[in-house]
């Protein structure tokens, strides 16, 4: 992929949450069967106190889902949208067990991972790693995580299962709408509306459990663990657990 049309598309994206921030928390505020489920994995599999690092955390309710599910520790919610991170402290300020703070970084920098700043019993990155188009960028990202995994430690991923969806088949736009043609891009990326509101478009990649298996594989990490949740469906998001080979 071109480094322009990269570009493009990034900037669509930081458009698209700037754009619709308080509709997309207000269409994010329940905890969905996916989270919980993760949450309760890492209840399970990692040792309290346990440091979460949650990358693209949105609104903040992955810590929720963890307060829920009674993980203990401290967790760092780092975003790129700031109008996200304000709501995201407001929802989680008084969570039990759970010390949170939140910080600005965008990913399609390699400079964020200074915000990091420490090494994670659990890193994990839901429902943002499809919005950054280019194998190659995803790849990079992918390795950064990884490498502020502790010893033992997890990272996992969600993405977003839409192709093959008939709601969102019928929903999907030509690429001429942002001024490209499909030989800009790559296999599997697409264009989606939000109507809810605001009108924005967003970039996504069909980022399956093939590509997850060939990332990790090729950021040195295995897949422990994959399932499927979430949507009308019970199947529109797949998770995924990896580690350190």
């Amino acid at each position: 992929m071109r480094e322009a049309v990269q570009q493009q598309l990034l900037n669509l994206n930081r458009r698209f949450y700037a754009t619709v921030a308080d509709e997309f928390d207000r269409t994010r505020q329940g905890l969905p069967t996916g989270m919980l489920t993760l949450a309760q994995m890492l209840r399970t599999r990692l040792p309290a106190p346990v440091r979460i690092l949650d990358v693209g955390c949105g609104n903040g309710r992955f810590a929720r889902a963890l307060a829920q599910q009674e993980v203990r520790g401290v967790y760092l919610g780092l975003d790129a949208d700031a109008s996200l991170l304000t709501l995201a402290a407001a929802q989680t300020a008084d969570l039990p067990g759970l010390a949170c703070r939140f910080a600005i970084a965008d990913l399609a920098h390699p400079a964020w991972i200074a915000t990091a700043d420490d090494s994670y019993a659990a890193v994990v990155c839901l429902a943002v790693l499809h919005h950054f188009p280019g194998y190659a960028l995803r790849q990079r990202i992918l390795n950064e995580m990884a490498n502020l995994l502790a010893p033992g430690g997890l990272l996992a991923l969600s993405t977003w299962q839409f192709f093959g969806n008939p709601r969102f088949d019928q929903r999907l736009l030509t690429w001429e709408e942002i001024g490209l043609t499909a030989d800009d891009v790559e296999p599997g990326d697409a264009l989606l509306p939000w109507n809810q509101g605001a009108h924005a478009i967003r970039y996504v990649h069909y980022l399956d459990l093939a590509e997850v298996l060939q990332l990790a594989a090729d950021c040195g990490l295995t897949v422990v663990d994959s399932f499927r949740a979430d949507g009308k469906e019970g199947n529109l998001n797949l998770f995924a657990v990896l580690q350190r080979h």
